[in-house]
């Protein structure tokens, strides 16, 4: 769950977030607004313990050879969620790691599930995928 406080702000587990790119016009008239944010894996950043990242702590990881896939939960909100970082990161389960967000990952959707056109233009509505 996210809330729409500015056309380039979501607040998300208490801590506020920029958002960067094409969702910011989409945001202007959703203002105030519940919605969901998506965040793939790739779009979330190992990054030091500041007020503005998200704690979470390791449940497992997994080791791919390219990259290493740490599962860990939020901290605030006891969500799940998967980061993808460099192979040679040292992790352990248990230990509490802090993520920022790439401003530009988000995916959002309205309290209905539906996909947030990037493009207002697009009207509001189901986005194919």
């Amino acid at each position: 769950p996210v809330e729409a406080i500015a056309c380039n702000l979501v607040v998300m587990a208490g801590k506020r977030f920029p958002v960067d790119g094409p969702w910011q016009e989409a945001l202007a008239s959703r203002v105030g607004e519940n919605l969901t944010g998506g965040l793939r894996p790739e779009h979330l950043r190992l990054a030091p313990a500041t007020n503005r990242n998200m704690p979470a702590q390791v449940s497992h990881w997994e080791a791919l050879g390219n990259e290493l896939l740490i599962t860990c939960r939020l901290l605030d909100g006891g969500h799940l969620v998967l980061v993808r970082a460099n192979p040679d990161t040292p992790v352990v389960v248990g230990q509490t790691i802090h993520l920022e967000v790439d401003p530009l990952g988000w995916r959002l959707f309205d309290a209905g599930g539906d996909a947030l056109p990037m493009d207002p233009a697009e009207g509001a509505g189901p986005v194919d995928p």
